[in-house]
């Protein structure tokens, strides 16, 4: 098929039973190849019988493909072998090149956790930077996750690391710096799937929020000695704080986690143009979201007032709802947390393990799964089905349909 290729197109070109080839009317030589997965990939054929993969027309435009067919056909035109030329270039190319050149400033624009990709990589992969991309295969990377077992790794972090590895060569294929991902028949480890649950029982969500407010009262006493101490020396007093205010940002952070299911990232992230007083409820944006998704979440009648307290005593002109003494979000709150954990008394709990107390006490309530997934933003159903197994009532109601 001969079409002059342009993104239109292109884009209305819909897969078939078999690949097919779209060649270029403008320029001979150019084509793009549209494969039955909907994958359309952009070629270069400098001869007869001989071509080199440009790119994927999701990573190229139309324009920027042609210009570099253009070039490889003026090389070859100069006496030079493009393909040759290509595969001495890509054997040059080290991993850990690679990644600096061309997956970190990728990853830097297009993904919200770039930092943990760049410490993971940096961390648990550094053993393969040395390593010529195109030597990269399934027997190397296998002795790498054993070694990573070896020296403590738990099979489902080893799985996360490989993850990261893999995705990173994906984008090479992509680009088309590797002619085939070298992990594709490589599967991730099996790991046993486990029914527990970490979440907070009855006793140990009294005794939690016995601790935040014991927290809250000896913040109160020790800013009001301060300024008995300030105010005998003449120095400007602190600003008086009653019961109905806050201390800090802990307690409205810990509350609002408990009564929605947020992530820590999306509470620390949260706007308030996302707060919306009069629907009564929250919008995560796709942005700030694990799964990329916007989703809206109610808010129940604690969620409300504790938003409302803390939005009247916050004098930040901060767009956060939670902002530090910079008016940027939080990154981490981990000392007021764990000391808080400690003064409770609950041992092996999370900030995390606040989204699964939301999730058990919805089931365990009887809400059904689907509404859980959409609250918490699953993009799966099976991430949801940790929860199925504290809803065991409608199994029962079935087990009794046969009597």
């Amino acid at each position: 098929m001969k079409l002059s290729l342009s993104q239109t197109a292109i884009e209305q070109a819909k897969p078939k039973q078999k690949a097919y080839e779209i060649r270029d009317t403008r320029l001979s030589g150019f084509l793009i190849r549209v494969q039955p997965s909907g994958r359309k990939t952009y070629y270069c054929e400098y001869r007869r019988g001989a071509r080199v993969k440009i790119g994927l027309f999701q990573t190229l435009s139309t324009k920027q493909a042609r210009s570099q067919a253009q070039k490889i056909i003026a090389d070859y035109s100069c006496g030079g072998d493009p393909a040759h030329d290509k595969k001495n270039k890509r054997d040059s190319l080290s991993y850990g090149k690679y990644l600096e050149t061309y997956y970190y400033p990728w990853i830097d624009v297009n993904l919200r956790t770039a930092h943990e990709y760049r410490r993971v990589l940096n961390k648990d992969c550094h053993v393969f930077k040395r390593t010529p991309l195109s030597q990269i295969d399934i027997k190397a990377v296998e002795k790498w996750r054993l070694a990573l077992l070896t020296n403590g790794k738990t099979p489902t972090t080893t799985n996360r690391v490989y993850a990261s590895l893999r995705a990173s060569l994906s984008k090479a294929e992509e680009w088309g710096l590797i002619d085939v991902h070298p992990l594709l028949k490589m599967k991730p480890l099996k790991v046993p799937q486990s029914s527990v649950v970490r979440y907070l029982s009855t006793d140990e969500e009294v005794r939690l929020r016995a601790a935040i407010e014991c927290r809250e009262e000896a913040r109160r006493l020790k800013r009001a000695s301060a300024n008995k101490w300030r105010q005998k020396r003449g120095y400007l007093l602190f600003t008086k704080q009653d019961k109905n205010c806050f201390t800090d940002h802990l307690k409205p952070m810990i509350i609002l986690s408990m009564n929605t299911g947020m992530r820590r990232g999306e509470v620390f992230k949260l706007k308030w143009s996302n707060v919306n007083f009069e629907t009564k409820h929250v919008t995560v944006e796709g942005v700030t979201a694990k799964s990329g998704k916007i989703r809206h979440i109610p808010l129940n009648k604690e969620a409300i007032q504790i938003l409302q307290s803390w939005k009247g005593q916050t004098t930040s002109n901060s767009s956060f709802v939670f902002s530090n003494p910079q008016d940027k979000p939080f990154v981490s709150v981990k000392k007021g947390w764990q000391a808080l954990i400690k003064a409770a008394a609950i041992e092996d709990f999370r900030w995390h393990d606040l989204r699964h107390h939301f999730a058990s006490s919805l089931v365990m309530r009887g809400v059904n799964l689907n509404t859980v997934r959409e609250l918490l933003g699953h993009s799966s159903y099976a991430m949801t089905l940790r929860y199925a197994h504290l809803s065991a009532g409608h199994k029962a109601e079935a087990v009794e349909l046969l009597c």
